[in-house]
């Protein structure tokens, strides 16, 4: 019985050590081919185009401005993911990018009344599309970072990435009081 069972692992270690030298030299390229890594004709006009299209902005001389319209709810849940839809207003001399490296986020600050827990910098929320100046659209912000039963002043905050808040460039925040609880009950 015990030669059977050595048999058989000997039988399984094969074929496991066949199919793995056979599936390492069929991914293996040969040492004769080689990988074309030059641009495609027109490579260079499309990157030129696409700097064109985003262009950097100067946010040091640029009119920075936001309207942020909703309502704070009363009570939140500290474990569960909150969404406060807000309106918010591009009110700025240029576009805001819903991607890229200084796309426009919104974030929250908290800071607690009757507990010792605050936090400035927390999750953020991607805008649905790109903002031309002028241009609104509605955005489910993520709440979730409270964890500590209390009342809290929750403050919503727009932020260009690689920049700043826009509260720190004088965009009036939405904010209000909440009571944060346990939903859980």
């Amino acid at each position: 019985m015990k030669s059977k069972k050595t048999a058989l692992f000997f039988l399984m270690a094969g074929i496991i050590s066949i199919f793995l030298i056979l599936s390492v030299f069929s991914c293996t390229p040969a040492a004769g081919d080689k990988i074309d890594v030059t641009p495609p004709p027109g490579a260079e006009e499309d990157a030129e185009e696409l700097e064109e299209l985003y262009e950097q902005v100067d946010y040091e001389n640029a009119e920075i401005g936001a309207e942020i319209t909703g309502y704070i709810p009363s009570f939140l849940c500290t474990d569960s993911d909150n969404y406060i839809k807000i309106e918010i207003k591009n009110t700025s001399d240029f576009t805001w990018r819903a991607g890229g490296e200084d796309r426009v986020r919104i974030s929250y600050h908290y800071w607690g009344q009757d507990v010792d827990n605050s936090a400035y910098e927390n999750n953020r929320t991607p805008l649905p599309d790109d903002l031309e100046p002028g241009e609104s659209a509605f955005v489910e912000v993520l709440i979730n970072a409270v964890t500590e039963e209390g009342i809290y002043i929750l403050q919503i905050d727009p932020v260009i990435e690689g920049f700043d808040y826009l509260s720190n460039r004088e965009v009036e925040m939405l904010q209000g009081k909440v009571y944060f609880y346990s939903c859980a009950d």
